[in-house]
């Protein structure tokens, strides 16, 4: 069970000083899950799990700016589980799971009514609940002293993918996906003061069916003279946009239980498609965190922590969109012109404008100290 209330806020800002409001929302959201399984022993390397969970959502959200984009959702939804495991044989087992979940959609989706730069354009609401189906096979051993290592082929269907929009504040759901890869996940202890941790997935994650929409609005682009340069990014096409298809991360963590401690992370994040087509691709990420501290007897332990170790000049958030400002293009784009303050291009090309990258860099290295406390 959880419950939060958070403040939430977007606005137009031009080298950090604040222009203007776009939306500011106050969202309350709760939910509580039961979960039931029974295991067999059908023999003693034999055994298989049958599992139920429930869950119940509670969402409200106040849009400061926007009443009818305040509302009150709720959602529940149950999903069965199966496990199988074969095993061990020489500290070696093999498994097999499959089952149902979900996943929880941004409550300011779920109640959204219009945009939030622009009342006149009416947006459905995404569900707040979505179902998910998925099924893994692989293997799990131990027979290496200290390493506790394993391989999972899985897949994974979403019944919609929630897409963002970052300028404008607002979410939409999208298509059906399917997402299927491999994953291998490792600890290795080879003393007590030892702690090594690797863990790569490989996935291939695209949407299911044909998007009509965005072929249509393609079509209508490529029928308007003025819209070569909105062509690029906007074709119709099957690629998720922030879904890479490498992430990795590995770490090492030196020290006792008391005394000194160190540990060196590492997060990959490998290239992604930003649009449907894959004329735009975000460029991978690769950070450094570390960590270094004295914990002492009673409990208490002091940390210094440096993010971005080696002061990585990447991008932390990548999207790829036409930008709006203040309901106008953004004076770069190359149709500016065609489009404000007077129209002379059709409005699907106004509308669309010059795909572009939109990002934010990662954090600068930074320094953090802390004390804390175990009672």
């Amino acid at each position: 069970m959880y419950a939060s209330d958070i403040d939430l806020g977007l606005t137009n800002t031009f080298q950090r000083t604040f222009l203007s409001n776009i939306r500011s929302d106050r969202v309350g959201e709760s939910s509580v899950g039961v979960y039931a399984e029974n295991t067999l022993y059908w023999t003693d390397w034999l055994r298989t799990t049958l599992g139920w969970r429930g869950d119940y959502y509670d969402a409200k959200v106040d849009s400061i700016f926007d009443a009818n984009n305040s509302g009150h959702t709720k959602a529940a939804i149950g999903s069965p589980k199966f496990r199988m495991v074969l095993g061990p044989f020489n500290k070696t087992e093999l498994f097999f799971g499959a089952g149902t979940g979900f996943h929880s959609n941004d409550a300011r989706g779920a109640t959204i009514t219009e945009s939030p730069t622009d009342p006149t354009t009416k947006l459905g609401a995404s569900p707040l609940l979505v179902r998910t189906r998925g099924a893994e096979a692989g293997v799990r051993t131990r027979i290496v002293p200290g390493l506790d290592s394993s391989v999972s082929l899985f897949i994974l269907d979403q019944a919609s993918e929630l897409l963002f929009s970052g300028d404008a504040g607002d979410t939409s759901a999208s298509r059906p996906s399917e997402r299927y890869g491999v994953e291998w996940t490792n600890r290795y202890r080879p003393v007590s003061w030892v702690d090594i941790d690797a863990d790569l997935a490989v996935t291939h994650a695209r949407f299911i069916g044909f998007d009509k929409e965005q072929a249509e609005t393609y079509a209508q682009l490529a029928a308007d003279p003025q819209s070569s340069q909105s062509l690029i990014g906007n074709a119709p096409g099957n690629f998720i946009p922030n879904a890479p298809a490498v992430v990795a991360s590995a770490g090492i963590t030196l020290g006792e239980p008391t005394g000194w401690f160190g540990t060196l992370r590492w997060r990959y994040l490998g290239p992604s498609p930003l649009t449907e087509d894959g004329a735009f691709r975000a460029p991978p990420t690769s950070i450094f965190n570390g960590r270094l501290g004295y914990r002492f007897e009673n409990g208490w332990r002091i940390q210094v922590d440096a993010l971005n170790v080696f002061n990585t000049k990447t991008n932390q958030i990548n999207y790829a969109y036409g930008s709006l400002l203040g309901g106008s293009r953004l004076t770069p784009d190359a149709l500016f012109k065609q489009c404000f303050p007077v129209q002379f291009a059709g409005p699907d090309v106004c509308q669309t404008g010059v795909m572009d990258y939109i990002l934010h860099p990662v954090e600068p290295l930074a320094v953090r100290v802390s004390l804390i406390g175990v009672f």
